[in-house]
């Protein structure tokens, strides 16, 4: 688990960095948080209209890689990461933490496959990253 903020060009530079690794890459939408849900889902199309055809499937779930729900659910959106999403999600935040509800949806998670190399909890301020991802970026 690490706590370091990653912001600035150092964010850019780890979109990147995971855009050469990782082939999906996800964010969440807790349904807790929403006062009203129709109008939330709204704002969040709104946000993704520019990526909606690299959307792979939205999904209700308890739990994602760090956080299980005791009550409730929340929408985990899947992406494909490529060169549009990569520069979408470099221009909507300048920090891996800056994913955070009400500004933005939260928790980015990034994988290869089914195998999730990096995962935030924005709200926590602490990631999780494969340790070979991690050593690998720092070399940068």
């Amino acid at each position: 688990m690490i706590t370091e903020k990653v912001e600035g060009k150092r964010y850019q530079h780890l979109i990147e960095f995971l855009a050469t690794r990782c082939n999906r890459f996800a964010f969440v939408e807790n349904r807790q948080l929403m006062d009203d849900e129709q109008l939330r889902l709204a704002f969040v199309d709104e946000l993704i209209a520019e990526i909606k055809d690299q959307i792979i499937e939205r999904k209700i779930q308890r739990q994602w890689e760090t956080t299980a729900l005791g009550e409730g659910t929340a929408y985990v959106y899947y992406f494909h990461l490529n060169n549009v999403t990569t520069q979408f999600l470099k221009e909507r935040s300048d920090s891996l933490f800056g994913w955070i509800t009400p500004k933005l949806p939260e928790d980015l998670m990034f994988y290869q496959d089914n195998q999730c190399l990096l995962a935030a909890c924005s709200h926590e301020g602490f990631f999780r990253v494969d340790d070979k991802i991690w050593d690998s970026f720092l070399l940068i």
